[in-house]
């Protein structure tokens, strides 16, 4: 499954990490750099 998440704060980073241990591809935007992979 493909999933887009906007803003990738504590919350959002942990549920885009999650997402991802669960074999989904995900997509993040953050408009900090630092916090994007």
């Amino acid at each position: 499954m493909q999933l887009g998440l906007v803003g990738l704060g504590k919350m959002g980073f942990n549920m885009r990490e999650r997402l991802r241990d669960g074999a989904h591809e995900v997509i993040g935007y953050d408009p900090r750099p630092e916090v994007t992979d």
